[in-house]
């Protein structure tokens, strides 16, 4: 791993922790090193993978420890969560290091095989010209699924 990596991997681990802390959980070292997978990967990963993971270095550790760690994580915004052939998938959220406001609003393109994602340029919510000026919308989401080169290769 690159050092630029290595600190970016850090940046967001610290990030995640203070988020939990401001949402009023303790700083564990498990859930410091739930944080490190996911911002080690940096890809949509399932609640499996993670808890084989963790199970690995405390073999004691429920998989309802694990679920829950991860939903407590994205109820404040430290993982996001999408489903996809009706399994819930979850990466570190775009915006943990933005702390000013400068991450653009963007959706992404996800590989169904590895969770590997990719920013998409553009909004599709720019072209609908349905008239919503009778509805509130609260927020929206448009993810694109489909193999990476390299998934698509194998």
């Amino acid at each position: 791993m690159k050092l630029g990596q290595n600190n970016q991997i850090q940046e967001l681990v610290v990030a995640g922790i203070e988020k939990l802390k401001e949402a009023g959980f303790k700083s564990t070292k498990k859930r410091q090193e739930i944080i490190e997978l996911f911002a080690e990967n940096q890809r949509y990963l399932n609640a499996t993978f993670i808890h084989q993971e963790m199970s690995e270095r405390y073999p004691t550790m429920s998989y309802n420890t694990t679920y829950r760690n991860i939903y407590d994580f994205v109820e404040v915004g430290l993982l996001e969560a999408t489903e996809f052939n009706q399994e819930q998938l979850f990466r570190i959220n775009c915006h943990i290091l933005d702390q000013h406001g400068h991450h653009e609003h963007h959706h992404h393109f996800i590989c169904r095989n590895c969770g590997l994602t990719l920013l998409l340029d553009a909004c599709p919510m720019q072209n609908v010209t349905t008239d919503l000026s009778e509805v509130v919308i609260e927020s929206h989401r448009f993810e694109v699924f489909g193999l990476c080169k390299n998934c698509a290769k194998k």
